[in-house]
């Protein structure tokens, strides 16, 4: 096992940093891999910004959006695409021993109720990538079309939740924004429909955050106001009432906009609507609250907000179908932290009101919202002596820190009233979890380990009531051991054993981290599985894999778990990822030496890289494997490459492979895969406070010189060490020197960015986010920090004591995340600086863009604000300029735009409304690369004027 993967196994990873009033600087995504970079900045110092702020930013967006773009070119998406060899991931990623082809994160599956073996119709939702569709999804190679784009699509790629209407096949319902409390996971506008099966779609009206009749949800600053009952949140459940189509369920969560390439900037805003329960009666024209909890309420002193789930709704199923008594239509809803909630009327002797059926372990406790969750699955028993009751299997996680261990339970009989199931502490459920190691329900203990608040899917198959489904994290230190990693677990016998879904017999795995389960309606053995690698087919057959278990020197009750866990696995799993472009990416950097020779790092599926040779061009190979963030090409020797995974305490992870090579053919590795080695340690054992994706760039001029910023900017100047050393004793694959402090030779410069020495304000929580080297010399280099800070080295390349930086900030410019710094490539003091988050934040802190001017002499600067005319008040993600045409470069929320005179314009068409954390400038090839959270890579060709 390598070092990374054993690194990454530990479910509790919180962020470098921690307020004041002792948090985490993290909203905990609890994500094996990827746990979360703060609920960001985007409202320090103030702590609010009104709902009407939040759709000001989104209408002019929207308005903008409709200018003519300024450059006549279009984007091209350049994948990866998942189609033949494009972006095969390696069996280092999880436990398989084939590779796999993967795609980006996908939230939610549907489908079709008419499916047959003759022709299956599914639609997925991916968290930054749309909706997608396929008519043939039990083919061995499913064809996709994303049905999302368009003028009569939906306005945003972040999808939550998709429903077909039970009584109509060609309608479905889609709710944008992510509910899965991840840094990561934005915000939606709102549940969408169409009536052509996915052809066009419309807002429904009672979500539309510009429709007055939204503004029926209680506001969640307490005010007693109504808010859109949609407005920057995500739609993470949608349910139609089988018997009045006209009766539709929505349930809400906490969801977020503004991240950039190192993860940054973000509060809850008191103007936005409570998260809860919500319903209509009038097909979607209105809704009012049904169930609205207890939640959390922004922490001022909190540099994250403090303010997580509690409250959210993640689930909402409805029971009728002649079993359910009185005939009535049941409804069943899970509530992040507090449990399982239902109302019915019949049951509760005409009180049709919500109570709750199963206490969640959290407790309904602040203390708890950052991780408790609660996830269920009904299942009618319509055959034998128990027809007509209705089953239910529960998935729960409370008290921690950070969390508890999960926990499994099954109700057999729920037509009784909720005091009877509930009976003080869940009297009317029946554990089926054990603790023991070697007993039957240890599967289930702990199954989704310390990430349930992120994925912890749990799933009967409807007619199946015996058979249920849980998931969760990979289980990496059981790989090859007692289990195949249990990603994904299987019981027939109504959840008391369960068998390991994770690896068929072929060595294909599932990837990591699931988030959610459907099956055919024919054949409940076919099923769909949705999570950060995107989607997965199990085939229906299943074969007894326990004879695997004699080899891998197991005893006692480990040996027993592997019998009983091995004995049913999938015969085959089918990859349905070919064809879909839904991969997030942190960034993307790129060799100049070679066109269209880029690098970018991906949410969970690794560190990806193209390949422009004359094998297959343009296509992509995974590089190495994890959460990748920054990369960077040395720029005398394009071989030496170096990446990043995301970091937290005491903990800052980069690695250099001097061989690295475009060509997939050469070394005998895609890129020379096994070829990085460790060089975090000086990093890492300083202690240094440190972004989610640490800040890394090579430097453009200087051969072996690279820069990552933590509280200090570190360096190195011989490409992180001694090569023939390094590949000796740091190699990523093989145990050696790592954490001893042998590993790289990064050097602090000059003093503490963070540190009181320049200033008390803009704090606390402070560590760089931004680091840029100007191109026209080899010393000036450009700092911006979390809280808005903003310094300039004139002398970066001189030995690290004697380096000097001046903080050129002021009172009057943002105290917020800064986003991006582009360097004028003619003048090293002159550059063009964004930042995230609202200027609602502090009325005397205006602007998203600046116009930055140096001064040597005194160390001060000149600030022109440059948002225009009609930028709004969006948050901006990235930053990019072209010296040769004067053309500086945004990206937003909800694409790419270009300065034109005094305004702002789409740079140019073709690009989705997608999430663009980053922008990149190959100034040599001309090209601008925009790294989208969700729809993979793009690249626009920039003229030269004539």
């Amino acid at each position: 096992m390598s070092r990374f993967r054993a690194l990454h196994q530990d479910p509790f990873e919180t962020l470098a940093g921690v307020g004041p009033s002792g948090e985490p600087e993290s909203s905990k995504k609890i994500h094996d891999r990827h746990s979360q970079q703060a609920y960001d900045d985007r409202a320090y110092p103030r702590k609010w910004i009104e709902a009407a702020q939040q759709l000001t930013a989104a209408n002019a967006a929207n308005a903008i959006a409709g200018l003519a773009p300024l450059i006549s070119a279009s984007w091209q998406g350049v994948g990866p695409s998942g189609v033949a060899a494009d972006a095969l991931v390696a069996s280092e990623s999880t436990g398989a021993t084939a590779g796999t082809i993967y795609s980006g994160r996908t939230t939610a599956i549907a489908v079709s109720p008419t499916c047959t073996a003759s022709g299956c119709a599914v639609f997925l939702g991916a968290a930054g990538g749309g909706v997608w569709k396929t008519t043939n999804a039990l083919a061995s190679t499913p064809t996709w079309t994303q049905v999302s784009d368009g003028a009569s699509g939906i306005p945003s790629n972040a999808i939550g939740s998709i429903v077909f209407d039970p009584s109509n096949a060609n309608t479905i319902y889609v709710g944008t924004g992510e509910p899965n409390g991840s840094s990561d996971s934005e915000a939606g506008v709102g549940l969408y429909k169409s009536p052509n099966g996915g052809s066009t779609w419309s807002v429904v009206p009672g979500t539309d955050p510009n429709n007055a009749a939204a503004k029926t949800a209680p506001c969640a600053d307490g005010s007693g106001n109504h808010c859109p009952v949609a407005a920057g949140r995500s739609i993470g459940a949608i349910a139609v009432d089988p018997a009045n189509a006209n009766h539709i369920f929505i349930g809400t969560d906490v969801a977020r906009h503004g991240s950039s390439s190192v993860n940054g900037g973000r509060f809850t805003p008191p103007g936005s609507a409570m998260v809860g329960l919500y319903e209509s009666t009038d097909g979607g024209a209105t809704f009012s609250p049904a169930k609205i909890l207890t939640q959390d309420t922004v922490n001022p002193a909190s540099p994250n907000g403090g303010d997580f789930f509690r409250g959210g709704c993640s689930d909402i199923e409805l029971y009728r179908a002649g079993n359910a008594p009185g005939n009535e239509t049941q409804v069943y809803a899970a509530f992040f932290d507090y449990g399982v909630f239902r109302r019915s009327a019949t049951l509760e002797s005409g009180n049709s009101t919500f109570k709750p059926i199963f206490n969640s372990a959290g407790n309904g406790t602040q203390t708890n919202s950052l991780a408790s969750r609660t996830e269920f699955s009904l299942a009618p028993i319509k055959t034998g002596p128990n027809n007509g009751n209705l089953r239910i299997y529960v998935g729960d996680v409370g008290s921690g820190p950070p969390s508890g261990p999960a926990d499994f339970y099954r109700v057999d009989n729920a037509n009784v009233t909720a005091a009877t199931l509930v009976n003080g502490n869940n009297g009317g459920w029946t554990k089926l979890s054990s603790s023991t190691n070697g007993t039957p329900g240890f599967a289930s203990f702990n199954y989704c380990t310390g990430q349930c608040s992120y994925d912890m899917p749990v799933f009967s198959p409807p007619g199946a009531p015996n058979t249920v489904y849980i998931g969760g994290a990979m289980q990496y230190s059981e790989i090859g051991g007692r289990s195949n990693g249990r990603a994904i677990q299987r019981s027939v016998d109504a959840g008391v054993n369960f068998t390991d879904m994770t690896i068929d017999t072929q060595g294909v795995s599932l990837h990591p981290d699931q988030h959610a389960i459907a099956s055919t309606p024919f054949n409940p053995d076919i099923v769909f599985i949705a999570n950060d690698g995107g989607l997965w087919r199990l085939n229906g057959s299943f074969t007894n894999g326990s004879g695997d278990c004699a080899s891998r020197s197991l005893t006692g009750a480990n040996l027993t778990d592997c019998t009983n866990w091995l004995s049913q696995v999938p015969t085959t799993i089918s990859t349905m990822n070919g064809g879909l472009e839904t991969l997030q990416y942190q960034s993307l950097s790129v060799n100049v030496n070679t066109a269209n020779d880029i690098m970018g790092g991906t949410q969970d599926n690794g560190t990806h890289a193209s390949n422009p040779g004359s094998f297959t061009p343009n296509s992509w190979f995974v590089s190495i494997f994890g959460d990748g963030g920054q990369s960077g090409v040395n720029v005398g020797h394009p071989e030496t490459r170096m990446h990043t995974f995301f970091n937290a305490p005491g903990l800052t992870q980069i690695d250099v492979n001097f061989r690295f090579n475009s060509s997939p053919f050469l070394f005998g590795f895609p890129g020379n895969e096994t070829g990085w080695n460790w060089i975090g340690d000086p990093g890492t054992l300083s202690g240094e406070n440190v972004s989610f994706y640490l800040p890394l760039i090579a430097d453009p001029n200087v051969d072996g010189t690279w820069f990552f910023g933590a509280q200090h900017v570190w360096r190195t100047q011989d490409n992180g060490g001694n090569q023939a050393f390094l590949e000796t004793n740091c190699s990523e694959f093989v145990n050696g020197l790592q954490f001893t402090g042998a590993c790289g030779d990064w050097v602090p410069l000059g003093k503490d960015l963070s540190d009181n020495s320049f200033g008390k304000d803009k704090a606390p929580g402070q560590y760089i986010v931004a680091t840029v080297r100007a191109p026209s010399d080899t010393g000036t280099l450009w700092v911006g920090l979390r809280r808005g800070r903003v310094f300039v080295s004139s002398n970066a390349d001189k030995p690290n004591a004697s380096v000097a930086f001046y903080r050129i900030d002021t009172s009057s410019t943002p105290t917020r995340f800064v986003s991006g710094i582009a360097v004028d490539p003619e003048d090293p003091n002159h550059a063009f600086i964004s930042f995230s988050g609202y200027n609602a934040y502090n009325p005397t802190q205006q602007g998203h863009v600046f116009d930055v001017h140096y001064n040597t002499v005194g160390h001060t600067a000149t600030w022109t604000n440059i948002d225009g005319t009609n930028l709004g008040d969006q948050p901006v993600t990235g930053i990019a300029y072209d010296s040769v045409t004067g053309n500086l470069f945004i990206s937003t929320d909800f694409g790419v735009l270009v300065r034109s005179g005094s305004s702002w314009v789409p740079a140019a068409s073709g690009l989705p409304p997608v999430a663009t954390y980053g922008l990149t400038f190959d100034s040599v090839n001309r090209l601008l690369y925009a790294a989208t959270h969700g729809r993979s890579a793009y690249r626009l060709s920039v003229p030269v004027p004539p």
